[in-house]
């Protein structure tokens, strides 16, 4: 775990701890609660785009969406002041703290991978999920388009992904839902989905998977995806 997400975890066990949630409005949608910081005043549509998000997803994921706690800050920086960063997702604990303007998928997403794999194989920042929940973010963005208009240098996208095994920068998040793209263009979700699932020990074992499941290895998926981020 890394040391920001170990400092907004306890943080936000001190804030419970303290009762600072306690007068914020509670509006379900099940299976997700919301949970609305005082000050924010969200239209039922913002609600309903998260619900749709989440059941979609989990239909295309193949699992059955567990309920979740939503906590919904008015921004970032409103988290900030707290001490914390107000868009995670805690998988163990079913728990999101998400403001107003993020996408409606991403975060639902990271809860979902955790009925796939566990989030201490599949870490909630790595690579792999973080292309999905990239990919499922629910904000009709062409990932292929995305990354390319980031004009990232050539070092950048050759980089071997296995160098991100456990952590990726967020400015690369397009980058990994690009090879999610790639990945479900080219194989199919029953693919990935298997993929995903068979991943041991903070995916230490994806070559080996990558083979199993694609049959190429993952330096081969990487030349294939290269090829075809540029035929664009």
């Amino acid at each position: 775990m890394t040391q920001w997400m170990s400092k907004t975890k306890q943080q936000i066990k001190l804030l419970k701890k303290r009762h600072y949630y306690d007068n914020w409005s509670i509006k379900k949608y099940p299976p997700i609660t919301f949970v609305v910081h005082p000050s924010v005043k969200v239209e039922d549509n913002w609600y309903k785009k998260r619900l749709l998000a989440y059941q979609h997803n989990a239909k295309i994921l193949q699992v059955s969406p567990p309920e979740v706690t939503f906590y919904v800050y008015p921004s970032i920086k409103a988290g900030e002041k707290l001490g914390i960063i107000s868009a995670i997702c805690i998988i163990k604990e079913r728990e999101i703290h998400g403001h107003l303007n993020q996408s409606p998928g991403h975060e639902l997403t990271h809860i979902l991978l955790g009925q796939i794999n566990s989030s201490q194989n599949l870490p909630a920042h790595g690579f792999w999920q973080e292309g999905v929940c990239t990919y499922l973010n629910h904000t009709n963005t062409d990932q292929k388009k995305h990354l390319l208009s980031l004009n990232l240098p050539q070092s950048i996208l050759t980089t071997p992904w296995q160098k991100w095994r456990i952590q990726i920068p967020g400015n690369l998040y397009p980058l990994a839902g690009s090879v999610i793209q790639y990945l479900v263009t080219t194989y199919n979700w029953k693919k990935l989905i298997s993929f995903l699932a068979n991943l041991k020990n903070l995916a230490q074992n994806q070559d080996k998977v990558a083979l199993k499941i694609f049959s190429r290895p993952l330096s081969k998926i990487q030349q294939d995806w290269l090829h075809w981020i540029k035929k664009y």
